[in-house]
């Protein structure tokens, strides 16, 4: 298997890289862009090809509680890589002075090396990443426009609360912190826009795991108004088509007790408010405010949920290196045991890494967005045009004890005076505190890497789980991304 997938990624990329140095040959406009492949009465076709390819280890891993001897064999100590290849091509045709066809496909090419922290071994996946077309005018941007388009794509609304990551990663696929595939298996969205206001709606069918394919389906709209290059605010509504999403319930009697909730996420609706604000907006150059709020209800299983988020930052100019210094809170509420109403927030497909909805490296995998509360405190420093140095520390908590965290984490029977208890959550808040630094180092336009190391540390929470003998979990790596 593992030669076979080096194989397909190799050809792939030597027939583009092919294809592409002969069509330089016949086109001058392509000598100066050996990916070009066509560029004539209107018709402009583009190769391009991504790698990502990261080594990872950890120690610790999980905090020490999946090498728990009720848990079976499993290495706390582990090192992995991972790669990502996805070779695609993507067209233009205009039609009309102001009107334009557009489209394009990729093939993703995803590889585990070795064991990762799910304990999946060797695991791989060749499939398509996009395949999409699409219509749209060209007008100015102080005209009207409008965009039309469906397949295979990446889709987000605001900064990734709820709907950003369409495609799954890692087991079966591979490349479980690489996280390469993000494209919906059907993304369908038709956009108007003048000016800075844009009203779009939207159909997603996310491209699952096939071990884990919830059969969720989404649609929805959103209102954005954006003014200045970095100001924005915007609101959208959606709602579960349908889904087999199984929502879990806090700590109850095991005898006769149902452990939560069949289609929980069926007929689901949300509202999700955001805004990002410029300091130029108020007078305040170099700084900015951020905030994002969401509701949820479902009236079929009678729940009410919500989720915050509040961020300030300031870059300080004058300073060497020219240090951004940032603070975020963020809130996602969980089920209290004592209320009849369903109250965990579904985060749905949440994503856009560590400076938005990936609370930690570690982490991010430890907790979903539900049920926790998040300081974070985040130091960016440029050491150079080429070199970027970024600082976080991330306080972590539960909202509610004894309440679900994440699928089947820390949920254990408990024997006591009123018969056996299937226990979920914790019994004290405190879920664990993380420092995560990364350094950048850009090559071109087209090369990057970046070497990162984090240290999570369990809080009470964690560590009572296991009669103080939780460990700490220390992570390290290095990326190298390629793309052209």
């Amino acid at each position: 298997m593992p030669s076979a997938l080096l194989r397909t990624a190799l050809a792939l990329s030597c027939v583009l890289v092919g294809f592409t140095t002969a069509s330089a040959e016949d086109s001058a406009v392509a000598q100066r862009d050996p990916w070009l492949l066509i560029d004539h009465d209107g018709l402009r076709v583009r190769a391009r090809m991504e790698t990502a390819n990261g080594v990872f280890a950890y120690s610790g891993t999980w905090f020490g509680l999946a090498a728990q001897p009720s848990q079976g064999a499993f290495a706390n100590r582990r090192a992995w890589a991972e790669s990502w290849v996805e070779p695609g091509v993507d067209g233009v045709l205009r039609i009309a002075p102001a009107l334009e066809l557009y489209g394009g496909a990729g093939i993703g090419v995803s590889r585990t090396w070795g064991a990762d922290s799910f304990d999946q071994r060797n695991q791989g996946e060749v499939n398509l990443e996009n395949a999409f077309g699409g219509i749209r005018t060209a007008n100015l941007a102080t005209g009207w426009n409008f965009d039309f388009s469906f397949g295979q794509q990446n889709y987000s609304v605001g900064s990734g609360m709820l709907i950003w990551q369409g495609a799954g990663n890692g087991f079966e696929r591979g490349g479980g912190n690489l996280l390469p595939r993000q494209a919906w298996k059907n993304a369908t969205v038709a956009k108007v826009a003048i000016a800075g206001l844009s009203l779009e709606g939207f159909y997603l069918d996310p491209n699952e795991l096939e071990s884990v394919d919830t059969g969720t389906q989404l649609a929805g709209a959103v209102v954005q108004y954006r003014w200045g290059q970095k100001s924005r605010a915007g609101i959208a509504s959606m709602r579960a088509l349908e889904s087999e999403q199984f929502y879990p319930l806090p700590s109850a009697p095991l005898v006769g007790f149902l452990p939560g909730i069949t289609n929980g996420r069926d007929g689901l609706e949300a509202i999700n408010a955001f805004s990002e604000i410029d300091g130029a907006s108020f007078g305040l150059q170099n700084a900015w405010i951020r905030a994002e709020l969401s509701l949820e209800r479902n009236d079929r299983i009678d729940m009410l949920a919500h989720a915050y988020y509040g961020e300030l930052g300031y870059r300080f100019l004058a300073l060497p290196f020219a240090p951004a210094l940032s603070y975020a809170y963020a809130s996602f509420s969980g089920d209290d045991p004592t209320t009849k109403r369903y109250e965990r927030f579904d985060p749905l497909f949440y994503g856009n890494g560590l400076d938005n909805w990936w609370f930690g490296a570690n982490g991010a995998y430890s907790f979903l967005n539900s049920n926790t509360a998040h300081h974070r405190l985040a130091l960016q420093l440029v050491l150079s045009q080429q070199d970027f140095v970024k600082l976080q520390y991330i306080h972590t908590r539960a909202n509610e004890l004894f309440s679900p965290i994440q699928f089947g984490q820390a949920t254990r029977p408990v024997l006591t005076s009123g018969g056996l208890v299937l226990v979920n959550g914790v019994a004290n808040a405190h879920l664990a505190d993380e420092i995560y630094a990364e350094w950048a180092h850009v090559f071109s336009k087209n090369v990057t890497m970046a070497l990162w190391g984090s240290a999570a540390i369990p809080g009470r929470g964690i560590r009572d789980l296991v009669s103080d003998d939780a460990t700490s979990w220390l992570g390290g790596g290095a990326l190298l991304s390629i793309k052209y």
